[in-house]
Formats: structure tokens, sequence, C-alpha cells
């Protein structure tokens, strides 16, 4: 009875591996999303209101869902620190505490768009905007084709490596 419940508990750990690899690949695309979505309230902002960038970053870490509104609060509540520090260097490190689960890079474009926003004219700062979007967008594309390819695949080589485990110390 034991050694059932053993091999039990065993594929079901490496079922729940296979489907925790599949998970955070979903959860890389639907932070990929967020940004694209708070990418383009950016852009509507920037093309016909033109707030300054306190204001702008408040607005939208308000209207914007899921890790980038979450994000652009960080940067809002560091705002005091900016006479200390740049405002490259606050977007960064707000980019790195509520990452959402991206990895180093897919935070890549939303690094280089920290260092334009503030410094440059509007529309500059706009076209970094789009530019990071399309980024982001190309990146969730690969992001999902690869859930589709390999979740199913990360399943079955969970429960396999499972099944193994519990064959060898049977």
């Amino acid at each position: 009875m034991w050694k059932l419940m053993g091999a039990i508990l065993l594929t079901g750990g490496g079922l729940w591996m296979g489907l925790q690899a599949a998970g955070d690949l979903s959860c890389r695309a639907k932070a990929l999303e967020s940004w694209q979505n708070a990418l383009v309230l950016l852009e509507g902002e920037l093309a016909f209101w033109l707030p300054d960038l306190p204001r702008l970053l408040e607005d939208l870490s308000r209207r914007a869902p899921g890790p980038a509104g979450e994000t652009l609060a960080a940067v809002c509540r560091s705002f005091p620190r900016l006479g200390e520090e740049s405002f490259a260097e606050i977007w960064v490190q707000a980019l790195a505490q509520e990452n959402g689960g991206l990895t180093g890079e897919d935070m890549e474009p939303l690094c280089r768009l920290g260092s334009v926003l503030g410094r440059c004219g509007w529309e500059e700062q706009k076209k970094a905007a789009e530019g990071t979007r399309l980024a982001l967008e190309q990146r969730a594309a690969r992001i999902r084709e690869d859930l589709s390819r390999k979740g199913r695949a990360y399943g079955v080589l969970g429960i396999s490596l499972g099944a193994f485990f519990t064959i060898l110390l049977l």
C-alpha cells in the first residue's frame, strides 16, 4: 500500500513539475500582454495629452492591468528619490522588483524604454514606446507558440519523469 502511495506521489509530482513549466510560459505571455496594453495607453497619452512624466506614469499605473500597472506604481513610489538616482535607474529597479515572471531577455526592451522616457521629446518617446510594444508583441507571439508546441510535451515529460523515478525506486 505504501509503495503504491509513493508511486502515485512520485508520478503526480513529475506531472506537477511539467505543468508548472507550462504555467510559467503562460504567466510570461500574460505579463507581456499586460505591458503591451500599458504601452498602447502610453502611446495614446503621448500622442494626444502630453502630460508631465510623473502624472503620466501615475495615471497609467491606475489604468494598466497586471504586472505593468504594478511596475508603474513602483516607479511612482520611487519618484521622491529622483534627485539621488536617475529615472532610468529607478525604472530598471522597478522592473526587477515587479517583473511578473518575465526573464531578463523579456525585459530588455522595457529597460531601454526607461532610458528614453522623460529625456527626449514627446514624439521620440512615443516612437520608443511603439518600438518597445512591437518587440514585446514578437516575444509574446514566440512564447505563445512555444506554449502551444511545448505545453503538452512538458506535461508528458513530467509524468514520464515521475514514472521513471517510480520504477527506479521500486
